[in-house]
Parts: C-alpha cells; structure tokens; sequence
C-alpha cells in the first residue's frame, strides 16, 4: 500500500502512543498500558460521635411552575414538577430544575435521580459533550453507589454514538470490566471492551511490548466473541436514545478481523471481513450498517493487493459505494492494482480523477509519481518530464514547509493553534496544504472534530439558549468543563499532528528523491535517442502509433475528454494511450510501495 497508509484507514481510532498513554490514564483517560493495581485494603475509620440532630426549622411553602409543594415532601414535589417538565420537552427548564435540587443539600434523597434526569435533559438539548460529564459522575459512584448506574452507562453508548471522537468512552467503558450488566446493554459494553483491548495492544505493540500486545489482541477477541448475532429485546421503558446504532455483531465481526490481521492471521481475517459483507448486504439486512460494509470491502482489497492477488484486489476495491468516505481512497490504491497489471489506460485515468478540481485539497503526492511512471514505461519522457515538473512545483515548497515547522520546538497546543489557524484561513497557500496533510491521520480528524464540537457547544448549543439558561449556574459549569476538556483535546491533537507531519516530511523526501531517479532516467533515455539519431543521421522516434478503438459495452457510452469534469463521471474514466515504446524500455523505476 502507499507509504503504509493501511492504518491510516481504518474505522477504528489510531492507538496511542507509549508515553502519551501513560500520561493519559493519569489524567483518568486513554489507554492504560501499565499492569493492574492491587487493591489496597480499606482502613477502618475512626467515626466521630454523631452530634444530636438539631429540630430543623419549617420551610416557607414553596411553588415551581404553579405547583404547591406545601404539605408533602419537598423534594419529592420538586422532583415531579422537573420530570414534568422535562416530559413536556421543556428542556432547559427541566434542566435548571434538576441542577437546584442538586445545589441544596437538604433533598439529598433526590441527588441520585436529578443527577440522572439532568444527563438526559442536556443530551436532549443536543448538549453532548457536558452530558457525557453528567453521566461520568453517575459511573464515578459504581453499580453500588447509584441504582442509575446501567442508565447511565446506556446514556454513554448514546452520547458516544453521537460524538466525533468517541475514544473517551471505550476507554471508560475499559473501568467497569467486571461488572456485570443487564442483558440489554452487555453486547455493547462487550464492543467497546473489544475496542479498548484492541487499541492497547496496538500502542504495546508500537511501544515494542509484542507479547503483552498479543495478550491484549487475545483480549479484544474475547470480547468481540461475547457479543451476539440476534440482540436481545430492549429494556421495559427503555429510551429511543438507548438502541444501539447500525449492526453492532457485524460492527464485531469487522474488528475480530482487524485484531487477526494485527496478529498475522490473514486468512481468518478475510473470512471475518466476508461476513461481515454478507451481514450487511442491503437486500438481507435487518439493521443496515453501510459504513462497516464500505471498511469491509476496503480491507478484503487490501489483503488481497498485499499478497499480489491484484484482480481480486480490484473487485473488492470496485464494490465500495461511490463518493462515501472511503471510496476516494480505494480509487487511489487501486490505480496501483492496475499499474501491477498493466493496465495503464485504467490506472491512468483513476489518476484523472484524482487530480480533478473536485479533489484539490486533497493529498496524494504519490500519485503524481505513478504518473510519471507509466508515461516513463510508455517512452512518453517529454510527458514524464512534465508531470514531475508539476510535482516538484506543487510539492517543494510543501516539503520546504514541512521541514521549518517540525524543526521548532514549540508546545503541542501551540503547534495545534498554528495549523488551527490554517485551516481557518481562506488562504490557499502553502499552510492549507500542511494543515490538510495533518487531518489525513484520522485520528487527528477527530480529536479536531471534538475540538470544533467543544467550541461549538460552547458558542452555540450554551449561548443560543434562553438568557436564563445562558446565566445559569449549570451553565457557568458547563463552560469550564467544556474549557477543560477542549485543552487537553488540543495538547493531544497537537502531539499527534507533531508526529504525522514529521512522518510525511520523511515520506515526501523520499517522493522528492525518487522524482529525481526518474528524470534522471529520462534524461538517460532521451540522450540515448539523440546518440541515435546522430549516429544514424536522421531523426529517430523512439515511439509508434498504438492501436485502439473506442468500442465499449453496452452498460457504458463513449464520451471524449475535453478537459472538462461532471460529478457523476468522476471514477469511471479510462485514459487511453494512443502512442508508446517501440521496443519495451530496458529500466522500469519501482514506485514506493
């Protein structure tokens, strides 16, 4: 694959770093790689002699929304006149009402469910990232601590459904291994367990760690093994936000396949990926799932391109649904699958999309390369020529770029806000194209995408809402979680983006390097000819007329190219070679691969 870009694609999010694990499961997130902690033994206190309790002193009768609460428990009335509210879809008040009985001390009995009514009004105003920290102070109490505890852990399955980045929540879910669920909710807390063991043995395995890596994957397969093809029936009362989005055995299945592959098992891979197609099949399928369906085929083309099998390759690579989010992807690496087997015209014009005003900002320099190539190996040098001209201009100042920004040593969140401010700018310099480079890892992609989420809850989803919602007390609470949470999503974002870009500095060195072996080749060739020419004394063409014809199927219609691009062609293009070697060239450059 290009430049082992394989990880790069994957739905499951790129594992963390050693270090920056660590780091992470000491501020209660991320991926903890250090062995477990013996529980200490709890010392008995020495209690203090209960004071006796002092007559409490009557209360003024008090009303919310119209209700008299004299007469019968205070807390009680509140809570009933907040439920209603929220039944009413008054969420915002519901919400308000909810946080007072939180506030006073003296409706202590009530905390645990307002604590929990509070998390689900937030979730309804679409409030997701300060819901979550409702509900992580309900999971903090334990199963014996809150009787909402499996609630709440159903409230994290939906606000995780919801977010960008949901890595916080396999990582909570990780705490509460042992604990043992109702039925309903155990296939996905099984899921995320597998997620987790998953990601940790990737960041032991990056951290040199292969045998606990392989613990780890043996983990991830247990769990994943756990969860059921037929879920069971929803709870009595359950909420809408409770169900499980999309299939979630076949969502198993794909990363049972991904964990064998990670252990080198890729035979038992391509079977888990297959079931996973034949799961997903729209005209079969009970819960339609089309985005793991989309990573199933893409992986399937992968393992296929890896061992050389390039036709089955590019089957695979042809059933990936046009335009989603990966097709552009397996279009690139495809054209590769068709370079190995020679067919140049195909290839070629998967490039011609590619290259497409539709896909400007987007970054695959290789592709420039394998461009040169195939003209290269068709004897077309003042082509090949000019296509690594393109590239060297379009990708010089890049690397030149690349090279001044990983060379400072400034903090991560720092080297965040710069490229931050590049994607901001309408600016199409040289910065957008780095800034577009770091969001290739997608890791990256999506600790920016909870950043914007923050930012964007905090801005609109907080300040859109009534002036007594805005001056809250809730809100003023809200706000500094959301503060809190959004710089440790920027120092991790901009560690990672350090770290890709130094990658793709050394990636496209190399690019640079081998552009540079081709024009010396076709300065090679093109001296060769002219030794000829002058030997001989007449002009000599080291290419011929190719033979062709414009017939195509039934299911196509023939549409020359004129320089213009339609949507709905993007991808089916076939560019065909009119002219090529007279003789086979002598030297074929090898593409990075």
């Amino acid at each position: 694959m290009p430049r082992n870009r394989t990880t790069d694609l994957r739905i499951l999010a790129a594992a963390l770093l050693a270090a920056a694990a660590t780091q992470a499961a000491g501020q209660g997130v991320g991926i903890d790689l250090s062995a477990p902690k013996k529980k200490e033994e709890a010392k008995p206190s020495a209690e203090k002699p209960k004071a006796a309790p002092q007559p409490a002193r009557p209360s003024a009768p008090m009303t919310i929304e119209g209700i008299n609460v004299a007469g019968r428990s205070a807390g009680k009335q509140r809570m009933d006149a907040a439920r209603r509210l929220f039944d009413e879809k008054r969420y915002e008040t519901a919400a308000l009402a909810f946080h007072e009985i939180l506030k006073e001390r003296a409706l202590a009995e009530e905390h645990d469910e307002a604590r929990y009514r509070l998390a689900r009004s937030l979730f309804r105003l679409e409030l997701y990232h300060s819901a979550l920290s409702r509900y992580q102070e309900i999971l903090a109490k334990g199963p014996q601590g809150s009787k909402y505890f499996p609630n709440a852990l159903a409230g994290m399955f939906a606000v995780g459904s919801r977010l960008a980045n949901d890595q916080i929540v396999f990582t909570m879910a990780a705490r509460f291994a042992s604990e043992n669920l109702p039925p309903f909710y155990q296939d996905r807390f099984h899921y995320l367990l597998g997620r987790y063991s998953y990601e940790r043995g990737r960041a032991l395995a990056e951290a040199g760690q292969a045998s606990e890596a392989q613990k780890a994957y043996e983990e991830a397969r247990k769990y994943v093994g756990l969860v059921r093809a037929v879920p069971p029936p929803p709870l009595p009362g359950a909420e809408p936000e409770d169900e499980a989005e999309g299939d979630l055995y076949a969502r198993a299945r794909f990363l049972e396949g991904v964990v064998l592959y990670a252990q080198g098992n890729q035979p038992a891979a391509v079977e888990s990926f297959k079931d996973v197609v034949r799961r997903t099949n729209p005209r079969k399928a009970t819960r339609p799932d089309p985005k793991v369906r989309e990573a199933a085929f893409l992986e399937l083309a992968r393992i296929h391109y890896e061992n050389k099998q390039n036709r089955y390759a590019i089957f695979y690579y042809g059933k990936m649904p046009w335009g989603e989010a990966l097709w552009l992807e397996g279009l690139w690496e495809s054209s590769y699958a068709y370079y190995r087997l020679g067919d140049y015209e195909k290839s070629l014009g998967n490039l011609l999309t590619l290259h497409s005003p539709y896909f400007q900002d987007e970054y695959f320099p290789e592709s420039y390369v394998l461009k040169a190539i195939i003209y290269f190996e068709n004897c077309r040098y003042p082509e090949a020529r000019a296509i690594l001209e393109e590239f060297n201009g379009r990708y010089e100042p890049v690397y030149a770029q690349l090279k001044e920004l990983t060379a400072r040593s400034a903090a991560p969140s720092a080297f965040f806000d710069l490229i931050e401010r590049a994607e901001k700018s309408k600016d199409e310099g040289v910065m957008r194209k780095v800034m577009k480079i770091a969001f290739t890892d997608k890791a990256i992609k999506r600790l920016n995408d909870s950043i914007l989420e923050a930012e964007q809850e905090m801005d609109d989803g907080i300040g859109r809402r009534d002036v007594s919602f805005r001056t809250s007390a809730l809100a003023a609470e809200c706000l500094a979680t959301l503060k809190a949470e959004r710089a440790k999503l920027v120092e991790e974002a901009g560690a990672r983006a350090r770290q890709k870009l130094e990658y793709e500095r050394d990636a496209l060195r190399e690019l640079l390097e081998q552009a540079l072996r081709i024009k010396i080749e076709v300065a090679r060739k093109e001296r060769e000819a002219l030794e000829i020419s002058l030997a001989k004394g007449i002009p000599v063409d080291v290419v011929r007329r190719y033979k062709f014809s414009t017939a195509v199927s039934d299911e196509h219609q023939y549409w020359p190219y004129e320089g213009e691009f339609w949507r709905d062609e993007l991808g089916t293009y076939s560019y065909t070679l009119t002219k090529g070697c007279r003789e086979a060239p002598t030297v074929r450059p090898v593409p990075v691969r």
